[in-house]
């Protein structure tokens, strides 16, 4: 079973949108490497079962992050401005690809 993220379709349900909006908010903690071309970030997000959870927003200069979790939301923007390739979710953890 592919675990990647198919497509980037960032529209969410109005209940999804609620209870992002209602959820205490947490960054998670989060490690970076670079492999040949890419750059990995491993966030951790214990709870958050579903990619369709995870919201992975591209902005001009960084890429927010949000992951719908149990009781809390993931929070995360990362001040870096390269193209997101993929990410999934891996044994509570959340696994950006980037170009690098």
């Amino acid at each position: 079973k592919n675990l990647w993220r198919e497509e980037f379709k960032e529209e969410i349900s109005d209940e999804k949108a609620e209870r992002f909006s209602r959820l205490p908010k947490k960054e998670p903690k989060s490690t970076v490497r670079r492999l040949s071309g890419k750059v990995i970030y491993e966030l951790e997000v214990p709870g958050v079962k579903d990619i369709n959870d995870v919201l992975v927003n591209q902005l001009e200069n960084s890429i927010e992050i949000k992951a719908l979790g149990k009781d809390k939301v993931y929070s995360k923007t990362l001040n870096i401005n390269l193209p997101v390739l993929n990410y999934k979710l891996f044994n509570d953890n959340l696994v950006i690809e980037l170009m690098g």
